[in-house]
This record gives C-alpha cells, sequence and structure tokens, in this order.
C-alpha cells in the first residue's frame, strides 16, 4: 500500500491486553477468494511483517500459536507508515490458537509493519482479507520471516495491464536503511534503482508498476519481473511483495510473499493443481550470471510423477512455466492427476529462486489467486498458525513427501477455543503428494461456527521421513459452504416466514421481476453498503440481462427462483407450475452454473398447502416474508424505510422489489437496520444452523 511521508516521529505505547479478537477469522460477506502458505519449521521468538494496513477495505489480522505448555507474552512493535511506532502486549495461553485484529489496535488508514517479540517460542502468521481498489476481493497471508536481512529475492511480479505489485519494506533497526532494487525482467533486461532509503523503525512502500521506484507498465515480457532488494549500506531490512490482480473478468484478488533469503539450487512446493479452473504457474528468477539449467519434478495425486529437464533460465532473468501448458508443464487435468506437488532442481548447480502463484476458480463464482515462495528443504517439523473452518472457509493441508520411502505424520489441531485434536499414523507414500480437508472430521476438525473453527496446526513426521506442508484456504459467503438442502430440511417444515430468531439477523430478499437496471442498482447499493441477499429471478432477467445475474453471483448473492412468467400459481396446473420452475431454473443455471433450489417464492405470494406440497417435492421450500414495506405500491421512500425499520425482528424476512423507490429506500433501510444492532444477511445464514 502507498506509504504517507516519513516523519522523524517516534510514539510507544506499551499496553498489557489480556483479550483480544476471540480467535475469529473474518467472516465479513465482502470478502471472495483465497490464501496459502508454506509453514514454518519452528517456533521461535520473534517474528517479522513488513506488509499490513488498516485502510479502507482492508482487514488484517496475525495469528499467534503457542505450543507450549505455559503461557507466553507476545509484544507488538507496530512500525508505521509515518514514522510513528505503538508497542501493545498479549497473553497467549498455553497450547492454543490467538487472533489479534490489527484494525482495533492501530489507527485507521495507516500502512504498518509490525514486530512480535515473545518471551515463549510461539509461530505468527498474519493473513489480510480485503477490496483492493473497491472491486478487487480477495485476501493473502504469510507466515512472518524469523528476522531481517541484507538481501530478499522475489521470482514473481508483475505489472502488466490489471497487475498492481509492490515491494512493502521494513526497517526495524535503529539506523536507517538505503536499498538498491534489481529489476530481472521476462525479456532479460535489468533495471535498478538505487539509494531507497527506509527511516529507522518505519516501514516505505513501493508500487513496482510506478516508474519512479519500479519499472512502471509493461504489458509484454518486460512486465514480467523477479526482484532483489540488498541493503547497500547493510542495515538488515524485511521484505514482502503483495500484489493485486484482476487476472480475467471476475476472477480478482490478490496474493503475497515474504522473499526468500537467497537463491538455492533446490525448491518444494506440497500445493499445485491444474485441473479446470486453476491456472498455476512456476516462476523461476536467476539472479546470478551464469544460466540455470533446471529440472521439475512434478508428484502428482494419482502416482503417476512427471518430469521435465533441461529448463534454461538465462543469467539475470526471469522465467515462468504454465504449469497446465505443455511442454514444461504437464497439461490440463481434472482427475487426480491434476493435483500434484513439485521439486525444482538446479542440474548445473547455478542456484535460483522459485515462487509458485495460482488463480483459480475454486467453485463457480469462488474466485482468486495465492502464491508462495518454495521451501528449500523437506523438514520433520511445520507449524501454521491461521487455519479456518468456519461457513464460508475451506482450509486444506497439503503434504508433500519427496523421499523415497513413505512418512508417517501426526497433525495436531490447537483450537482457539483450546481444544487440542490429534491425527495420528497419516501415511504419505514415497514421492506422492497427499491432501487433507481440514473442514472433514476424519483428519481434520470439522465445520464448527464458534472458537473450535479457529484453528493453529502442526504438522509433524512421526518416523523421521521429512516432509513439505503447505496450507491453502479458500473463502467467501458463508452460505457457500453450507449444505441447504440440509439445512432446509432439519427445520421440517414446507414453507418460511422468518428464519433462526435466536440470532439478531436479518435477511434481504429481493424479488427481480421488472428489469436488469433497477436490479443492477440495487446491486450497486449492496455492494457500496457489504451487504449480501437472497434474490429471487424470474426467467427474463437471466434471458435478457444475464450480466447482472452474473453479477449477483459473483458478488456472493444468493439466487432463489420466482417463476418464468410470473403468474399466480392458484390459476395455473401443477404441469404449468412444474414448466415456470424450470424455465427459471435453466435460465439462472445457464449463466452462473448454480441452482436456484432449495428456495422458491410465489409470485404475488399466491399459494396454497397442495402448491406448497408439489413444489416441496420439486426440492423447493416456500419462502413468504415477516415483514412487506410494499415498495410496490403508493407509499413513500419515507414510508417504505419506516415500515422495514418498524417490523423487523430478529430472524425476519424482508421482501423488496426492483422498483426505483427500492433502491431510494434502500441506503437508509441497511444504516436504520444496523443502528438497531441487525446484521444482515443472506437466506440461508438466516436458517443456519437449523431450528
Amino acid at each position: 500500500m502507498p506509504a504517507g511521508k516519513l516523519k522523524p516521529v517516534v510514539l510507544t505505547i506499551v499496553l498489557v491486553l489480556t483479550l483480544i479478537a476471540g480467535g475469529a477469522s473474518p467472516a465479513l460477506a465482502v470478502w471472495n477468494g483465497g490464501h496459502d502458505t508454506i509453514g514454518a519449521t519452528n517456533a521461535r521468538t520473534s517474528w517479522y511483517f513488513a506488509e499490513g494496513t488498516t485502510r479502507v477495505g482492508f482487514s488484517e489480522y496475525v495469528c499467534l500459536l503457542n505450543p507450549g505448555t505455559s503461557p507466553a507474552v507476545a509484544e507488538f512493535t507496530y512500525m508505521l507508515g509515518d514514522g510513528r511506532n505503538i508497542s501493545l502486549k498479549y497473553d497467549l495461553a498455553p497450547t492454543s490458537r490467538t487472533t489479534v485484529n490489527v484494525g482495533t489496535q492501530v489507527p485507521f488508514d495507516n500502512d504498518v509493519s509490525i514486530k512480535v517479540s515473545s518471551d515463549k517460542p510461539i509461530v505468527a502468521e498474519r493473513s489480510m482479507y480485503f477490496d483492493y481498489a473497491g472491486s478487487w476481493s480477495g485476501g493473502h497471508d504469510v507466515v512472518g520471516a524469523a528476522g531481517p536481512l541484507k538481501d530478499w529475492y522475489f521470482a514473481e511480479g508483475c505489472t502488466r495491464d490489471g497487475f498492481d505489485t509492490y515491494l512493502s519494506l521494513q526497517n526495524p533497526g535503529d539506523t536507517q536503511a538505503s536499498l538498491d532494487l534489481d529489476y530481472y525482467c521476462g525479456d532479460g533486461k535489468v533495471e535498478n534503482r538505487k539509494g531507497v532509503v527506509v527511516g529507522p523503525r518505519s516501514r516505505l512502500t513501493v508500487p513496482v508498476h510506478d516508474s519512479s521506484l519500479g519499472i512502471g507498465r509493461s504489458n509484454d515480457f518486460h512486465g514480467d519481473v523477479s526482484i532483489k532488494v540488498h541493503s547497500a549500506n547493510g542495515v538488515p531490512v524485511v521484505a514482502e511483495r503483495p500484489m493485486y490482480f484482476n487476472y480475467r473478468p471476475y476472477l480478482t484478488g490478490g496474493h503475497d510473499a515474504v522473499g526468500a533469503a537467497a537463491p538455492a539450487t533446490a525448491w518444494y512446493f506440497a500445493e499445485g493443481c491444474v485441473r479446470n479452473g486453476f491456472d498455476t504457474f512456476l516462476c523461476l528468477g536467476n539472479p546470478g550470471n551464469k544460466a540455470a539449467d533446471i529440472n521439475v519434478y512434478y508428484y502428482c495425486a494419482d502416482g503417476k510423477n512427471e518430469q521435465r529437464k533441461g529448463i534454461k533460465v538465462p543469467p539475470r532473468s526471469r522465467f515462468t512455466i504454465p504449469v497446465f501448458e505443455a511442454p514444461n508443464g504437464i497439461g490440463r487435468f481434472n482427475d487426480a492427476h491434476g493435483d500434484f506437488s513439485i521439486r525444482v532442481e538446479s542440474a548445473n548447480g547455478v542456484p535460483v529462486v522459485a515462487e509458485r502463484p495460482a488463480y483459480f476458480s475454486y467453485r463457480p463464482f469462488w474466485t482468486g489467486g495465492y502464491d508462495v515462495v518454495g521451501a528449500t528443504a523437506p523438514a520433520r517439523d511445520w507449524y501454521f498458525a491461521e487455519g479456518c473452518t468456519r461457513p464460508g472457509f475451506d482450509t486444506y493441508l497439503c503434504i508433500e513427501n519427496p523421499q523415497n520411502r513413505d512418512a508417517s505424520v501426526n497433525i495436531t489441531y490447537y483450537c482457539a477455543d483450546g481444544l487440542v485434536i490429534q491425527k495420528s499414523g497419516i501415511n504419505i507414500g514415497r514421492e506422492s503428494r497427499f491432501t487433507v480437508a481440514v473442514q472433514d472430521p476424519t483428519l481434520g476438525v470439522g465445520r464448527y461456527d464458534d472458537n473450535r473453527g479457529d484453528m493453529s496446526i502442526k504438522v509433524e513426521s512421526a518416523n523421521g521421513v521429512k516432509v513439505i506442508a503447505e496450507r491453502p484456504m479458500y473463502f467467501a459467503g458463508r452460505w457457500r459452504t453450507m449444505d441447504r438442502n440440509s439445512l432446509v430440511a432439519s427445520w421440517h417444515r414446507g414453507e418460511f416466514f422468518n428464519g433462526n430468531t435466536t440470532r439478531n439477523c436479518v435477511a434481504l430478499t429481493f424479488d427481480m421481476e421488472t428489469n436488469g437496471d433497477i436490479a443492477g442498482q440495487i446491486l450497486d447499493v449492496l455492494k457500496s453498503k457489504g451487504v449480501q441477499a437472497t434474490c429471487f429471478v424470474t426467467a427474463n432477467l437471466p434471458a435478457r440481462w444475464g450480466s447482472v445475474v452474473v453479477r449477483m453471483a459473483a458478488e456472493g448473492h444468493e439466487i432463489g427462483n420466482h417463476s418464468a412468467s410470473h403468474p399466480f400459481f392458484t390459476k395455473i396446473s401443477y404441469a404449468q407450475a412444474d414448466n415456470e420452475l424450470g424455465q427459471t431454473e435453466a435460465a439462472v443455471n445457464a449463466v452462473t452454473g448454480f441452482t436456484t433450489k432449495p428456495y422458491f417464492r410465489f409470485p404475488y405470494g399466491a399459494r396454497n398447502a397442495g402448491l406448497i406440497a408439489h413444489i416441496n417435492a420439486l426440492g423447493y421450500s416456500s419462502i413468504y416474508w415477516a415483514v412487506d414495506p410494499q415498495d410496490w405500491s403508493n407509499n413513500s421512500v419515507a414510508q417504505v424505510q419506516a415500515n422495514v425499520l418498524g417490523n423487523a425482528r430478529p430472524g425476519s424476512i424482508i421482501l423488496m422489489h426492483d422498483r426505483a423507490k427500492t433502491v431510494a429506500a434502500l441506503p437508509g433501510i441497511i444504516d436504520g437496520l444496523r443502528a438497531r444492532g441487525f446484521n444482515l444477511v443472506t437466506l440461508s445464514d438466516l436458517l443456519y444452523p437449523g431450528p
């Protein structure tokens, strides 16, 4: 993030906090994407993060694992972009996970680096969730750096249109650092920026896509860049490289990496995927003066391993392998062969830097990207401070065994509620890749909507065979991980007027019956307010305004069925009713890949017990309402707002329509409901977790 002008001011505040953010990972509906990291090989007493911000649209969390049996105290030094420092202390319970919400600790609208110091060995990881530039939603995550260094290396960087690349530089010391930045471009050209100053105990940001300290925009190979950060005056620093992207329509997000300490002759990645929707790349940076001769080994989940040998990486340059394409990748596979781990080897001993970015559509309209710098060697132990299995989060452990004999692995989950869960004796075959779905209770923790769903993780080789462990996570609206059919069935009813009344939540639902222009304006308001709703559409909307329905899906709204032609169902036959629902279901599925089941709203609310039973048999529940502001009538905007605000109760299903009056009333309705303490959720979240 762009840093403010450096001021020679140091402000130190020392507090002891015993209550932190309860361990909760962010569950804001606006975030959609994923992030990934390779674990730490041990717990430490110091951790560093160069990147961080409390600017609008960003939420930053530091996850802390205390794997020991004694309490620990962690001191955070927040180093702001304007030179101020804030010091805070946090108590960490033994064998547990704690989360610090940085936005509640640092003043708003500040860029911040962090130094974490602890009296006991701990593991620190920083996850960030964002709506970059108001439109690129996603997240990124890193395990902290162990300490400042004089040199840092990144294999990945891009300044093509749609990619914003930054260098976040932290100087935790008391002496000014003077840095040289070397950019090794994909076209073989090298650019240098020398004498970049980072003040003591502060943070500086370099936009690489800007030509002043970066290389500027280039829509060719010159815009693909590897980077070396060197301290010319010997003052060590910490370097991170966050990137934000619009990879293609409806695939936006960001990723981040802490740099490598040095080039190496071997690199390992436990995660990799070339199934449909996943574009995985291998970026190789060669900062040396001699060409590197690279071999790449792909350990596929189906046991059919592949290798590519003799890949040339010229000196002082960057080379990219699209793993989903021949000749240097394995191509596209929609089975276990498309899940793999990677080993990179320099056959001629010339050390390189290796990074693996990936851009994905995890599920329809659940998109983003992530990136990691590889591990330089297998290890016996791997630690992760972050993990989440709350609704809306899917967490995986990818374990790579590059050795020539099987590994036996134990996994320990340290939950934020204090529970420790162990899974032992997991066999990882030789030269293979294995995946654990942490949200599955078989080898993971299972799905929990409380502190048990927030966990740290330790992966340990029980038989001494060293492995690599990586932890990708995917996140979206909470309803995206819910089994909606089972959720509805748990209520044992065919029609809903309300949802769960034990939580202070309401659901905004919209009948989209007229045209896409008004629907688009409603989506504009919902996006500006960070609200996800449930939209009941008729068949004309996906048929004539398909882009609007695609936008609904992309922005995380649920889509229900409102019939094809909006008839009075009490005046048509069951066969005609079947056709009405079927047309809209097919039209929505054709443009989004989603089903409208299990939610149907009868036009005009016209139904009877027989019709409700009939649509139940088709896989739908009837969704009526508790609050009808009659926005379709002659009511004024103020009356519409008053009807909603005066009648909303916990669990209310609120009915609205695609009318200009609704667009005008909606901002005040949202603000008023929030002022009354209501959380605005989708219909599925309103019904969760059941009666």
